[in-house]
């Protein structure tokens, strides 16, 4: 039997609090709290650098312990594009036969509302550095196994060959064996380095076996994050290009002609579309991996799993809908202005005909 000496079990969840957060602010703000930049292990690399300033790690104690190890930890990462994601972290000391239980009880223990407790009191402490402070609705959950060391050590092949069931079960949060094409598909993302490391990846979860685990984590938490922007760019663009279609729908009536609604509905979709593009770029731009193979694939696996691609194809489809909405009503106000200018040139003509027979007269 095959046990874990040391581990990590980690539960992540992201929010988005607001529009942006000043890192600087922070700092500040917890001056006497244990508050840093993300660091590494080991000189961090030229080729795997945040944006400057880098997020901000807050440390906000014990969490209730989930086995017999003990307590954990709880962190929170700020990101200055306005999300927030905590990190329940536990230490993972058991036999690899029996994580699957551990990561059942653990997906049923209903995180999310604690989660969100903790968040909204951490934004009150927040709020000065935050713009347009709003806890959105929206929370994107993640589970790490993290195996940094086990009694018998396995080369990356003969963990996965060993344990092939159990890692799956793991993944998918399954006490019973799963089938063989469910495996398949579980255990199908997985990135290796050397021949002692191993990282698989599925959409709930991810196991990494690996002593040097932090950098492949970051990756993971951003990862998640960045599923979380991408919902909410997606909802909000939703709500919003509703209404805006509702109002190109309702023809414009001629009453009042100097008074148009289109104008402030041109401003709020420019507004709307630099807005949710800039979002988009802050959230894409906050990790550079260039010149990394090894997380390059981590960061893509994830990708894949997470269907980001597919949703940053349905965000682009919105932001060039709200191109065209922005364009109509455009059009539309310049069509009702050149009405207006040719009636106000008729009235003005009919006025000089008018004065010219009376003074005829």
């Amino acid at each position: 039997m095959v046990t874990i000496v040391q581990g990590q079990a980690v539960a992540l969840f992201a929010f988005d609090v607001g529009y942006e957060v000043s890192l600087q602010e922070v700092s500040s703000l917890f001056a006497s709290s244990p508050v840093q930049p993300l660091s590494r292990k080991r000189q961090t690399p030229s080729y795997l650098q945040y944006n400057d300033p880098p997020p901000q790690v807050l440390n906000l104690g014990e969490t209730p312990a989930i086995g017999a190890e003990g307590s954990g930890q709880l962190q929170a990462t700020v990101f200055g594009f306005g999300a927030i994601s905590l990190a329940f972290r536990w230490p993972l000391r058991l036999a690899v036969d029996q994580l699957p239980q551990l990561s059942r009880h653990l997906y049923g223990l209903e995180l999310e509302k604690q989660a969100r407790s903790r968040v909204s009191s951490l934004m009150e402490k927040l709020r000065p550095a935050i713009a347009r402070p709003q806890l959105s609705n929206l929370v994107e959950d993640y589970y790490l196994f993290i195996l940094e060391e086990l009694d018998a050590p396995l080369k990356a092949e003969e963990l996965l060959e060993r344990h092939r069931a159990t890692l799956a079960q793991v993944l998918r949060f399954e006490t019973l064996p799963l089938s063989s094409e469910q495996q398949e598909e579980a255990l199908s993302q997985s990135v290796s380095y050397y021949e002692n490391d191993l990282v698989l990846v599925d959409w709930n979860a991810s196991i990494i076996y690996d002593r040097d685990h932090y950098d492949t984590v970051n990756v993971l938490e951003l990862i998640n994050v960045e599923l979380l922007e991408a919902r909410y760019i997606d909802a909000q663009l939703d709500r919003q290009v509703g209404s805006y279609e509702g109002l190109v729908q309702k023809r414009f009536v001629w009453p009042i002609p100097l008074r148009t609604p289109y104008r402030q509905a041109i401003e709020e979709l420019a507004e709307l579309r630099l807005e949710y593009s800039l979002l988009s770029e802050r959230v894409d731009n906050a990790l550079k991996l260039i010149g990394d193979l090894y997380l390059a694939k981590v960061h893509a696996a994830a990708t894949k799993r997470f269907y980001l691609r597919e949703w940053e194809a349905a965000i682009a489809q919105k932001l060039d809908i709200v191109a065209n909405l922005y364009q109509l009503l455009t059009d539309r106000l310049g069509s009702i202005q050149g009405q207006t200018l040719e009636l106000v040139i008729i009235v003005l003509i009919l006025f000089e005909v008018v004065m010219a027979f009376v003074r005829g007269g």
